[in-house]
């Protein structure tokens, strides 16, 4: 069976021809709600490839010159990231491994999109002796174009007015409406920049150990994904935050932000700025007597990310020593990642054989990272599928790490705040995996607190805190520990997690920005216009 050039006569052939399998592909993609459609963009398309060249080297350079324009369309209509995104990228995309490349790849098709394209290609073999395509192609894109201008109409009708109860309900809307979206993303960070925590002059709540779990890649949605988020390991903690943002989705600045914690969130760039004395966590708590311990179960090279927090985040002390420590994971660079019980495990023989009567450790793991590969596995294969493993590996050996520390009969205080979600589901911008924008489902990261010691008895249960937060409440909460003796008999959590400070969910990465507004996440890409983040 013959198929129609699409360069003959359109009285007798179908004038765009093959092409059509392109624009057909992208309407069952439309209506599949998986790209959105540019109709002025595309129609302009179609008037260039239906341009009736008659020379043969012109008919080929159109087509060369049209596939570019398909690629290049395609990305413009999809709800991806702008390319400049991905180009920054680059340098730390080379670092990648082979697999983890290709696992990559893999995930921006789908099997439903691969069905999808061969029925698409079946039915035009069959029917385009009989059925003009060209006119159904240009005939579906008119009809998008029809419903985005109706849709747009209905938005642009004044929304409904209601009569308020009360005078706060009043006061609220005001204050939701009165401003654009980069007023409010202003006005966020001259409120941010006012506050800070007040840690005493001296150590008053006696001699205890503080140990910060930062965790690479773990978010509520992502546990959810699993069926984790019901693990044992949280009824653990005596202090669970469940709407806790880690403002930002990517590793170093997360690192950045825990440790100067104690100073209300900043920019992006702000961050790389000296601040005050006051913001850096761990030169606060040296000031108090803490000596600051650091460890992490891998190299920190990658993106830098040993360097940035040794010069940014000011933890005054050397790098634990992996030697004797087994490899558990091979990262998506191909570098080893250390068992994280065994690491742990040697601080805390190392700190039990010590005379300092009060530490600080700031542990970093990333054997969450997307794109690794569990030791003596196939480096070929699906590190999604594996994340439910090894979350649960880890889980388990933080239990076993927090039994250790009881059986030690010392006090400490422990906190697991991950760095960020990893992503698992992905969303309409970002396959899985892709954090370049932090979305609410990444941000959106499970912080517990727990204390451990021969005397601290808790007078509750495990107290939840649903109130927006961030890092500045996990400070105020060390700060507070610090105040008075909470190991010494009943600890009254109720009054540990008064009034904490609250952070509304933005973040932040190069580039990148998202906040809450009205009720709905908001993004900007590179400076541009604020939107509503697609599929919210």
């Amino acid at each position: 069976m013959s198929i129609a050039h699409p360069d003959k006569d359109p009285l007798r052939y179908d004038a765009l021809g093959l092409w059509n399998l392109y624009f057909l592909v992208k309407l069952g993609l439309f209506f599949s709600d998986v790209i959105d459609l540019h109709v002025l963009e595309n129609i302009a398309f179609i008037a260039f490839l239906l341009l009736p060249f008659k020379h043969s080297l012109l008919i080929k350079a159109k087509h060369i010159i049209g596939a570019f324009v398909a690629l290049f369309l395609l990305h413009y209509d999809s709800y991806l990231p702008p390319l400049s995104r991905l180009l920054e990228s680059g340098d730390l995309l080379s670092d990648f491994s082979l697999p983890y490349l290709i696992e990559l790849l893999s995930r921006f098709l789908s099997w439903q999109f691969v069905a999808m394209a061969l029925v698409l290609v079946i039915v035009y073999i069959y029917l385009v002796n009989w059925v003009r395509f060209t006119t159904v192609s240009i005939a579906g894109i008119l009809y998008i174009g029809a419903l985005q201008f109706f849709a747009s109409q209905e938005s642009m009708q004044p929304a409904p007015t209601y009569v308020q109860n009360s005078a706060q309900a009043t006061q609220q809307n005001v204050q939701s409406t009165s401003l654009n979206p980069e007023q409010a993303m202003s006005t966020f960070y001259q409120q941010q920049a006012r506050l800070k925590t007040e840690f005493p002059a001296s150590n008053q709540g006696g001699d205890f150990d503080i140990v910060l779990l930062n965790v690479c890649s773990l978010g509520w949605d992502d546990l959810e994904r699993v069926n984790l988020s019901k693990h044992p390991l949280f009824n653990q903690f005596d202090l669970l935050f469940d709407n806790f943002s880690s403002a930002t989705s990517y590793s170093g600045p997360a690192g950045i932000r825990l440790l100067k914690a104690s100073c209300g969130q900043t920019s992006h760039q702000g961050l790389y700025s000296d601040a005050n004395k006051q913001c850096y966590l761990f030169e606060n708590l040296k000031s108090l007597g803490f000596d600051n311990d650091f460890a992490m179960n891998h190299n920190g090279n990658f993106d830098n990310f040993l360097g940035m927090v040794e010069s940014q985040g000011r933890v005054d002390a050397k790098l634990q020593s992996l030697q004797g420590v087994k490899i558990a994971q091979r990262s998506f660079d191909g570098t080893p990642i250390f068992d994280d019980g065994q690491v742990l495990n040697k601080w805390l023989k190392s700190r039990l054989t010590s005379n300092k009567p009060r530490a600080a450790l700031y542990y970093n793991t990333i054997s969450l990272h997307d794109g690794n590969v569990i030791e003596g596995r196939s480096k070929f294969g699906s590190s999604l599928k594996s994340y439910g493993t090894r979350t649960e590996i880890l889980f388990k050996q933080f239990n076993q790490f927090f039994t250790r520390l009881e059986q030690s009969g010392r006090n400490y205080m422990v906190v697991m705040v991950p760095e960020h979600g990893a992503s698992l589901a992905g969303d309409k911008m970002q396959i899985a995996g892709m954090r370049d924008i932090p979305s609410p489902a990444i941000l959106d990261i499970p912080v517990g607190v727990k204390f451990i010691g021969p005397n601290a008895k808790a007078n509750s249960a495990q107290k939840v805190i649903s109130e927006p937060s961030s890092y500045l409440a996990i400070s105020e909460l060390i700060a507070r520990a610090t105040r008075q003796n909470i190991f010494s008999g009943t600890l009254d959590l109720g009054m540990l997690a008064a009034d904490l400070p609250k952070t509304p969910m933005v973040g932040e990465n190069s580039g990148t920005r998202m906040q809450m507004f009205n009720g709905k996440p908001y993004i900007q890409l590179d400076d541009g216009e604020w939107m509503v983040y697609p599929g919210y």
